[in-house]
């Protein structure tokens, strides 16, 4: 097994001194959030912005229909679109917690940073999930170690900050799984599609969209469109969409206080049997038992 490098104990520590109790927490860069868990987590649902994520400390399993990503302090996992994933953090301790880092990717930078990469892009399989597991490598630790040391330093942040976020997503492009992040980003390809609905659904997924509108908007066929879509997130839309309007309607418990029978109508739902009948089955209680335990 490798050996722990200096930057690694460097990232700990600076991670440490950032997250000091458990929970999720925003920090001075947008986009970036950090985590601390002090012991192993079941598997349960989690919706992912498109990110890259690091386990500074500790291992996460993600998973994504049938295939399952572990990354650790030597495997960063890329997320290129917004999707609701299963997460579960299987090494965690009081004294070596989780510590977690996710960086939220911009598409506009990725893009610019594309139009400078002359390196051509490996053949990638065309059927493949988005998802992705990297192994970290030195240089994109030291870019990692100076973004975390500016959070506390607003100015040289405002200045430095973006270009340190090009020179990460930069040597993820240029990492061993880069090729496939390309081919996702090519502007003519199926998946560059497939990422700009996710978007759309993820904007108007309280609206009723039928399937065919679903197409219409992602200028497919309706056939290609379940082909492709499976293919790239492992769901078909329709599915994608419900578990979107079911995580944001648990939010809206969670954060925001709001009934069951009022979350479910805010996200989309008409019926109130089917809304508490699914919720059930992706969180595994009924969403009336969640917002009364809130």
């Amino acid at each position: 097994m490798p050996q722990t490098s200096d930057k690694a104990e460097e990232l700990i520590t600076l991670m440490n001194s950032l997250v000091i109790q458990d929970g999720v927490f925003d920090t001075s860069w947008p986009g970036l959030q950090v985590a601390r868990f002090s012991a192993p987590q079941a598997r349960f649902p989690m919706p992912y912005k498109a990110s890259i994520c690091f386990a500074i400390q500790g291992q996460k399993r993600v998973f994504l229909g049938d295939e399952v990503y572990t990354y650790d302090s030597f495997n960063y996992l890329v997320v290129p679109m917004a999707m609701p994933l299963d997460l579960e953090i299987t090494q965690a301790s009081v004294q070596k917690p989780l510590l977690g880092l996710a960086l939220e990717l911009d598409l506009t930078m990725l893009s610019e940073l594309l139009l400078n990469i002359n390196r051509p892009t490996k053949v990638v399989s065309q059927n493949q999930p988005a998802l992705f597991v990297s192994q970290v490598s030195s240089n994109l630790q030291d870019a990692l170690i100076r973004l975390l040391r500016m959070l506390d330093k607003p100015t040289d942040l405002q200045v430095l900050g973006g270009a340190i976020v090009r020179e990460i997503l930069y040597w993820v492009l240029q990492g061993e799984q880069g090729g496939q992040l390309r081919h996702l980003l090519l502007r003519d390809s199926g998946s560059y599609r497939i990422i700009n609905l996710i978007s759309y659904l993820n904007e108007h997924y309280s609206e009723q969209i039928s399937i065919d509108e679903i197409a219409q908007i992602a200028n497919m066929s309706t056939s290609a469109l379940h082909q492709k879509f499976r293919d790239v997130t492992c769901m078909s839309p329709i599915q994608y969409l419900k578990k979107i309007r079911l995580h944001n309607a648990r939010k809206l418990m969670v954060e925001r206080g709001i009934t069951a029978s009022d979350a479910g109508f805010k996200v989309g739902y008409t019926n109130p049997s089917q809304f508490s009948r699914e919720f059930k089955r992706l969180f595994g209680l009924p969403p009336v038992q969640l917002a009364n335990n809130t």
